[in-house]
């Protein structure tokens, strides 16, 4: 009794810690900007681990089902204790940084496990958390313009030396991770304007949202904006509510691929291009009528267009590049040349060899190549990624999983991003027609949107400025498709949550207890 009332009143302030922890996470990138321009990041750091333990610990408190963080703990624990005794093995080089790296990638498990408890302890939190999302990126407009109000803008692409300048940032330090961030609250802000009824406000909602996303000038932010777009237009007219706000979506679909071309995003593209023909060139010289060859695995490469091949590596990239970019030349001195060429496929195109991201994920699967098993099992320690003075840290995140913390580690983080795709396919197959709706259709669209921005932009699930969102995109999910009293309002509904739970209590009321598996 006594730990039950001292429960109620840890939780009473939930909706307002809630609150406060969403609202804090772009000030927090915007400090991180400015510690990266002190050469101090550590500070944010720190203060995002910290905030993440009394977060955990909050959540641990007030919870009605410690088991569920128990089982969580453990997990993580007992990961960590294996990849850390491995490394020990092996010599540890750098284990502090080795567990901040960790402490990143975990945060976006353990903040689902705490938002779920939040949304389980306030009513309508679930329901409310919509607004805090809009609110924050209200937030992001207003630092934005305050960046330029100074005269101190910040582009998404800014290279001084070549007289480039593309995109909007604001203080905002890594261009990838912002942009998934955009992508992240554009559809909660959609859905805070569509609740308002109010076409005007959805309209101003649909320019601030996709117009923030197109002239961010990313690839992830623009083809974002257009899959959120047909997302949303595409729900309204299956559920055939409010098919009068499908004009604005319409309209700014429209927009998006009409005015591709001029996009800053197609900018970008352009002058990658121009960098990329310049090389092509040097290959194509020394190359000559053989420029055209593709290497078959497993085929005798013959002598003469091998000896080309080599003078590409050696001549053309194993140099410094334009602006004195550092190419092959680190890769060709740690591993050696043939090493390199064989992992590259004997290619000569500047779409391979110039790539920056192609060259970090060639980099970190030569030194993953060079495991015994123990290692592939849990993973390497983060320190591996250097190669000389250069850090080649792959910027997507799911091949960085897989070096960073093995098959095991890959395994675990698989499960628990699969299990919310099987509890959606879950209440699809169970009621599709209530379940397909815009309230369970946004936090979906965050989840995929996050984990499509790994794979294919990066910078996502090892930085908690974003996962953070995620976090609450996965525990919505949880809560409306594990509805009890007080949570789920948009899946509330007779049928649905009576099929979920397998039948209806006395008097045909619904039974609002506890959820499949407990109440987190």
């Amino acid at each position: 009794m006594i730990e039950s009332s001292w429960k109620t009143r840890a939780s009473a302030p939930v909706g307002e810690v809630m609150a406060a922890l969403l609202a804090v996470q772009p000030l927090l990138d915007v400090l991180s900007y400015f510690m990266g321009q002190a050469e101090a990041t550590w500070v944010t750091t720190a203060l995002r681990t910290v905030l993440l333990f009394a977060v955990c610990l909050y959540g641990f408190a007030i919870t009605e089902n410690r088991r569920a963080y128990y089982l969580a703990y453990g997990v993580v624990g007992g990961f960590w204790v294996l990849h850390m005794l491995n490394s020990l093995r092996l010599g540890y080089q750098d284990p502090v940084g080795d567990a901040a790296e960790f402490l990143k990638l975990v945060q976006f498990p353990l903040w689902t496990l705490s938002f779920v408890t939040f949304f389980r302890q306030r009513r309508d939190l679930d329901y409310r958390v919509v607004g805090m999302l809009a609110l924050n990126f209200g937030i992001i407009l207003l630092v934005i313009a305050l960046s330029y109000g100074v005269g101190q803008p910040v582009y998404t692409y800014d290279y001084p030396d070549r007289g480039v300048a593309i995109g909007i940032l604001g203080w905002f330090g890594v261009a990838n991770s912002q942009s998934s961030i955009l992508t992240l609250l554009v559809p909660p802000l959609l859905l805070w304007g569509l609740r308002s009824r109010r076409l005007w406000k959805f309209c101003l909602c649909c320019l601030l949202g996709f117009g923030l996303l197109y002239f961010t000038g990313t690839r992830l932010t623009y083809y974002g904006a257009i899959l959120i777009c047909c997302a949303f237009l595409a729900l309204l007219v299956l559920r055939r509510q409010q098919l009068l706000f499908c004009i604005p979506l319409a309209v700014a679909l429209a927009a998006l691929v009409l005015f591709r071309g001029v996009s800053p995003m197609a900018e970008r593209q352009a002058l990658t291009a121009d960098s990329y023909s310049i090389y092509q060139e040097k290959a194509d010289a020394i190359m000559g009528e053989d420029k055209g060859f593709v290497y078959t695995p497993g085929e005798e490469i013959p002598t003469e267009v091998l000896d080309k091949i080599t003078q590409v590596y050696t001549q053309v990239y194993g140099q410094p590049g334009l602006y004195g970019a550092t190419l092959l030349e680190d890769l060709i001195e740690e591993f050696g040349l043939e090493r390199v060429m064989e992992q590259y496929e004997y290619a000569t195109d500047p779409q391979t060899l110039y790539n920056t991201r192609v060259k970090k994920l060639t980099a970190m699967e030569m030194v993953w190549q060079d495991q015994d098993f123990l290692t592939k099992l849990v993973g390497v320690e983060y320190a591996q990624c250097h190669v000389g003075s250069h850090i080649y840290d792959p910027e997507n995140d799911f091949p960085a999983l897989l070096y960073y913390y093995g098959y095991v580690g890959v395994g675990l983080y698989g499960a628990f991003a699969l299990y919310f795709f099987l509890i959606c396919l879950k209440g699809l197959a169970l009621d599709w027609k209530r379940v397909l709706c815009v309230e369970l259709g946004v936090p979906a669209m965050m989840f995929a949107l996050m984990l499509g921005g790994a794979q294919f932009s990066g910078q996502v699930l090892r930085k908690p400025s974003v996962t953070v969102y995620g976090s609450v995109a996965a525990a919505l999910l949880y809560v409306y498709l594990h509805p009890t009293v007080g949570t789920a309002r948009a899946v509330e509904t007779r049928g649905f949550v009576e099929r979920l739970r397998g039948g209806r209590s006395r008097g045909g009321n619904l039974r609002m207890g506890r959820s499949q598996g407990g109440t987190v």
